[in-house]
């Protein structure tokens, strides 16, 4: 969960379900900003494996982010807009949805944290993302956002470690790409 100072709305995620918008003193109804892929998807018992797996879709979701819905953080820009950003765990991405309230919190855009060497992998099975929208240092003069890599393989993807690790993404580069 996240609050907006600026519009008094909270955010949270429920993992299998989406994103929620809702006022944060609890004065009005919830609305969802966006929908999992999986909503509605209903579990189907295995026998053989006792265990429940995804029967068919019946095409309830959302088009945008996976379950689970993780890491919610605000990205507010210097002139008092942003975004509200978003992990999507189930396909290793970060949904960015505008904060103003007129547009609904329209989508507007994603992105993949990959690799940037050869010792570092990207992130996947996010749990938690902040960023910082100030100057911090010549490393990143525009800001920095952090993201929790829950499945921390090696690059070259031939083996896993044994801890999870965070990934550090320049903000002004991000910036520089969703604002193309």
């Amino acid at each position: 969960m996240v609050v907006d100072p600026a519009n008094g709305m909270l955010y949270a995620g429920q993992e299998d379900v989406g994103i929620w918008r809702l006022r944060a003193d609890l004065t009005a109804a919830p609305q969802l900003v966006d929908k999992v892929r999986e909503y509605g998807v209903p579990g189907v018992y295995d026998e053989e494996t006792e265990e429940c797996a995804a029967g068919a879709d019946p095409g309830f979701g959302g088009s945008r982010i996976s379950a689970d819905v993780e890491g919610l953080t605000l990205l507010t820009e210097s002139d008092g807009d942003g975004y509200v950003l978003s992990s999507s765990q189930g396909d290793n991405t970060f949904a960015l949805y505008d904060r103003e309230l007129e547009d609904d919190n329209e989508y507007e855009g994603g992105f993949r944290v990959t690799s940037a060497s050869q010792t570092l992998d990207g992130s996947e099975e996010c749990d938690g993302a902040a960023v910082l929208n100030a100057p911090l240092g010549t490393k990143y003069p525009r800001g920095l956002l952090v993201v929790q890599d829950g499945h921390n393989t090696s690059a070259d993807g031939e083996g896993d470690r044994e801890s999870t690790g965070f990934k550090f993404v320049d903000l002004g580069g991000l910036m520089d790409r969703i604002d193309d």
